[in-house]
């Protein structure tokens, strides 16, 4: 679509989202059919000139607004359902401070296709509105219903953990969230400024939460990303465990109690196949969508599944929550360990995890290198040479101006070859 990308609107504020696109935005939410509209941001300085754009786009249509302030997305995401709200974040996720974005919900589900269809259609063509103005409500009870929320999954441990909140929009929830559950507890990068989001921190950038483990003797360490709805953790050697292993860890848990339903998990195409033959091993399915979340909550959903994610940290359990939650996922996983009385290294001794490396190339224009016949041509011949045992996908992100190489192999010097073999020819096609 013209402006919905794989999760939701993203761009640099004045640039992209300039006041106008926003404001129509705002203004196309009356098509929802729904009178109420709770507005929620991450940490960003642009969120503020967002989010006020958008209040005053919907209040001019008659719509209510309740601005619950600087929380989660899937705090968001719960009170818009639990009260059958419109919703509204603002956020770029794991992306720099420098950009920012808008995700949709219709009473706490991301919009259908046919549901942007309709919203663009209004942005290109907005009607006139001559009717009465609507409220502007401040909202404290979003966040404190997400609090209650996870109350009922915090198991109180006496682990020695860390998290890093990314500067981002988990740095309160987070917070208090772990320090109900532990009295050796160690939060970094809980100070957001506005400009130090995601900046060297969160689940994009661990090396911090690795020192911080490994130089306080922690049991285990988790990281979200800007606006929470990813996790990736460290275990006590400093060794990462993504959003697969976490996924592997829940279901066999589940598994082990017979909640694992049709014995099957759906993860994305960028899952590791070794990852993927330990499943199978287990008598355990694999389904793989397309990359996002949307994809793979959508076969959640259409096959009534109880577990499925991406390695990027976003871990979905139908049956507690329709959506990506970090601090949800690390608290299940601290409580799965109390419980099981385990460390994490016990879960992944006879995991074979196949080296990769994705690789982001900046590019102008996308559309160029996807049709690049040389460059997927010679992918196919890789993977032919390497008799299929291997992952090749060269992707535009959906939400920068990326081209991401992946590629997946038995040996890092297979991956190493190969991958810069790869992004070669993809800038020889800028």
């Amino acid at each position: 679509m013209k402006y919905f990308g794989t999760d939701g609107i993203r761009g640099v504020p004045n640039k992209k989202l300039t006041i106008d696109l926003v404001s129509k935005i705002g203004m196309s939410l009356s098509l929802l059919n729904n009178k109420d509209v709770v507005i929620a941001t991450d940490t960003r300085i642009s969120k503020d000139m967002l989010a006020y754009a958008i209040t005053g786009a919907c209040l001019s249509r008659g719509l209510n607004v309740h601005f619950a302030g600087v929380i989660p997305t899937p705090a968001l995401i719960y009170y818009s359902y639990i009260k059958g709200y419109t919703g509204v974040m603002i956020t770029a996720s794991h992306n720099p401070y420098t950009d920012n974005g808008i995700k949709i919900l219709n009473q706490g589900f991301k919009l259908k296709e046919s549901e942007e269809a309709l919203l663009e259609e209004f942005i290109n063509n907005p009607t006139n509105y001559e009717g009465e103005v609507g409220k502007f409500i401040i909202e404290h009870n979003a966040k404190q219903e997400y609090l209650n929320f996870l109350n009922q999954h915090i198991k109180q441990t006496n682990l020695k953990i860390a998290i890093d909140c990314a500067n981002g929009a988990t740095f309160e929830t987070a917070n208090y969230a772990f320090s109900q559950v532990t009295n050796n507890l160690i939060v970094i990068a809980n100070q957001p400024n506005g400009y130090n989001i995601n900046n060297n921190c969160g689940s994009t950038h661990l090396d911090s939460l690795k020192k911080t483990v490994l130089e306080n003797h922690c049991d285990l360490g988790f990281a979200f990303d800007g606006d929470g709805d990813r996790v990736l953790c460290v275990d006590h050697m400093g060794k990462v465990i993504d959003g697969d292993m976490l996924i592997y860890l829940l279901a066999c848990y589940l598994k082990s109690k017979n909640k694992l339903n049709q014995n099957t998990v759906v993860l994305s195409m960028m899952s590791n196949l070794g990852l993927i033959a330990k499943f199978k091993d287990l008598g355990i399915d694999v389904i793989e969508t397309q990359v996002g979340d949307k994809y793979v909550i959508q076969t959640l959903n259409e096959r009534q599944l109880s577990i499925g994610g991406e390695n990027s940290g976003h871990i979905i359990i139908p049956e507690i929550l329709h959506t990506g939650d970090g601090v949800l996922n690390a608290l299940l996983v601290v409580g799965l360990l109390s419980e099981t009385n385990t460390k994490l290294i016990d879960w992944f001794k006879d995991v074979h995890m196949y080296a990769d490396l994705m690789v982001n190339l900046k590019v102008e224009n996308k559309e160029k290198v996807l049709n690049n016949s040389k460059l997927f041509n010679r992918a196919e011949e890789i993977k032919k040479e390497l008799n299929q045992d291997c992952k090749i996908i060269i992707r535009a992100s959906g939400t920068e101006e990326l081209i991401r190489v992946s590629v997946m192999a038995k040996t890092k010097e297979m991956v190493k070859k190969y991958s810069d073999e790869l992004v070669t020819l993809v800038r020889e096609s800028l």
